[in-house]
């Protein structure tokens, strides 16, 4: 049985891990990403597009640079999707089918 990083498809969901990050220092990473192609942000467990509500992001973000690839809600910056590099530490949650 295999897992994934945690896909937001709800505003409760988001809620849900926004009210989690603060307990956490650091970042959260999400399951998203745009690494197959450039700006085109998509949950890699279900392959939906992320939402582009600007409500979501940090101002300025996504930034379209090329080598951040990959979807963390940052809990020093008010719980805001930012787009990172793979190298950058930080916590997460996983999610699995329901069986």
């Amino acid at each position: 049985m295999g897992a994934d990083l945690i896909t937001l498809e709800t505003d409760r969901e988001k809620y849900v891990i926004d009210f989690f990050g603060i307990t956490t220092f650091g970042h959260i990473w999400l399951g998203a990403s745009d690494e197959d192609v450039e700006g085109d942000w998509r949950w890699v467990a279900t392959g939906e597009r992320v939402s582009m509500n600007a409500s979501y992001w940090q101002p300025g973000q996504p930034d379209w640079v090329n080598i951040d690839d990959y979807l963390c809600l940052f809990n020093s910056i008010r719980y805001l999707w930012w787009d990172v590099n793979g190298s950058t530490l930080g916590y997460f949650f996983c999610e699995t089918a329901t069986i």
